[in-house]
């Protein structure tokens, strides 16, 4: 800056006008359901209320306040106990919801601010309408309290199945993220589709989910005494080919043959017990396919032509109307 006016000067012209940004944010941890946490990276919210060290978060409905009074003033009336939307799966002590970006907005704004302390990588805040939200909750008498979600976009085109993933420090460390992965491939295969998560992942993302695949091909390969082929492994697990050969190099799984360039599977069983054996002590929890009760979604016809660009003819023909009927250029 200090060498463009020093140019602009030599030139003989005048300093161009510096814009004025907002100062930047001061909020080093939020109160969210009784617990301070630090934060990893600033969020874009309002300057009224970036201004404080510590943001007060609703853990049911996520509405920021910047005191601890207003706070407490919207405890004793905040009518939510758990998220808006759909309770598409219940299982113990944990359920899923579905949240429409387009029917609860202020929410999924609210949720994107509160995922981009955590996320640097963030960058979608308030273009919420194009998405569907599922947040993973832990029940209790008092409520649906929130533990993570993931994001994912409506249009039947997309080759992702999560857009965005979170969970919150405070619940880290307990098998949630893998749950939550574990979930959206339970969509995905309910759907019909195979699917991926969008790139480029964090890395604590990347970790989650190389982990993931990992457990699953080394569950599906331990058993597997007949040769297989990977879109097989495909239709199986709801994952893409790319990353099922990713995966499969990871683990040393790959062979080629010098002479006829064909790939082979070379299938280490001991590692794989192992390896399935180790997470199993860990004890995590894991998602029950028959708690499941949910029906994909659908876009409208204007929703598909918005979103996918598809012409699609809202006017229906008049009768006698020929649909294939062509005009014809008049001869001058």
């Amino acid at each position: 800056e200090d060498w463009k006016r020093k140019a602009e000067l030599a030139n003989g012209t005048e300093p161009a006008r510096q814009k004025v940004s907002s100062p930047p944010s001061k909020i080093k941890c939020i109160n969210f359901g009784g617990y301070e946490i630090d934060t990893w990276h600033a969020a874009p919210y309002p300057e009224e209320y970036s201004r404080n060290r510590v943001l007060y978060i609703c853990e049911f409905c996520l509405k920021y306040m910047n005191s601890d009074y207003v706070a407490w003033r919207h405890k004793l009336k905040c009518p939510g106990k758990h998220p808006p939307g759909d309770e598409i799966y219940r299982d113990g002590f944990f359920s899923f919801f579905e949240v429409d970006g387009r029917k609860n907005p202020v929410y999924c704004q609210n949720l994107c601010l509160l995922a981009k302390l955590f996320l640097g990588s963030k960058t979608l805040y308030y273009d919420v309408e194009p998405f569907l939200f599922y947040v993973m909750t832990e029940n209790d008498d008092y409520g649906c309290h929130f533990v993570g979600y993931f994001s994912k976009e409506k249009r039947p085109s997309s080759l992702n199945n999560v857009s965005c993933i979170l969970v919150l420090p405070i619940h880290q460390r307990r098998g949630f993220g893998h749950l939550l992965i574990e979930f959206s491939y339970l969509l995905t295969r309910v759907e019909k589709k195979t699917g991926s998560p969008e790139k480029p992942l964090s890395d604590m993302g990347l970790v989650s989910y190389r982990s993931y695949w990992r457990l699953v091909l080394c569950s599906l390969l331990l058993g597997q005494k007949s040769p297989i082929s990977v879109s097989t492994i495909s239709e199986c697990t709801g994952m893409t080919a790319d990353d099922i050969v990713s995966a499969l190099e990871a683990m040393r799984a790959l062979t080629r043959d010098p002479v006829t360039k064909q790939y082979a599977l070379r299938l280490d069983y001991g590692f794989y017990k192992e390896y399935t054996e180790k997470y199993a002590k860990k004890g995590y929890t894991k998602i029950n396919p028959d708690a499941l009760i949910w029906t994909p979604y659908v876009m409208g016809r204007n929703n598909l032509a918005h979103y996918d660009e598809v012409p699609v003819q809202t006017i229906a023909p008049r009768e006698g109307e020929d649909d294939e009927a062509v005009v014809q250029p008049e001869e001058g």
